[in-house]
């Protein structure tokens, strides 16, 4: 029974780590391409150009794989940490809605996941500048728009959920 405590810890360690450090580093990575495009439509700002370009997608790609894989560290040991914990779901309501928020956001996550993959790729290949890099971050950007921030605020919860606990139900012992 130790050794499973030690485990869940563990794990739900390496979530809250993994998941803070996604979650900077995804704040960091949606305002830096915000500030690439014009505020109304999807067209590059004026002082971009094919010279400063490339220079400024390769200064971004750390925070795109960085967020890649900080997220699937955090979906993974999350996952594992609910299955080794003593935690039970039906009593923790905190840990239902953390998970919740984790699980429903989940699909719309992988799905700009696959984008950034795309992206990964090619940085690996080192076409910083090229025309399909720009059309992958537009295309996430406005694929699912208002999606970052329905995500950033619901993750804004977790601390809280996390910190006071609500929706505990309180057990009584039967001796």
């Amino acid at each position: 029974m130790k050794k499973n405590n030690i485990l869940s810890s563990l794990f739900g360690y390496l979530a809250f780590a993994s998941g803070s450090i996604w979650f900077g580093a995804y704040l960091a990575r949606l305002l830096a391409t915000y500030k690439m495009f014009e505020e109304t439509e999807p067209i590059l700002k004026n002082f971009l150009n094919s010279t400063n370009l490339s220079a400024v997608v390769e200064v971004m790609s750390p925070l795109i794989i960085l967020t890649s894989i900080a997220y699937l560290i955090m979906i993974i040991s999350f996952t594992v940490f609910l299955f080794t914990s003593d935690f039970k779901l039906k009593q923790n309501g905190w840990l239902f809605i953390i998970a919740a928020i984790i699980y429903i956001t989940l699909p719309f996550e992988a799905i700009l996941l696959m984008n950034d993959y795309k992206l990964i790729i090619l940085f690996i290949n080192e076409q910083f500048g090229s025309e399909k890099v720009i059309e992958l971050i537009t295309d996430r950007q406005y694929r699912l728009s208002s999606f970052p921030i329905i995500q950033i605020l619901s993750y804004l919860s977790v601390p809280y959920l996390l910190i006071f606990k609500p929706f505990t139900l309180k057990i009584k012992d039967e001796d």
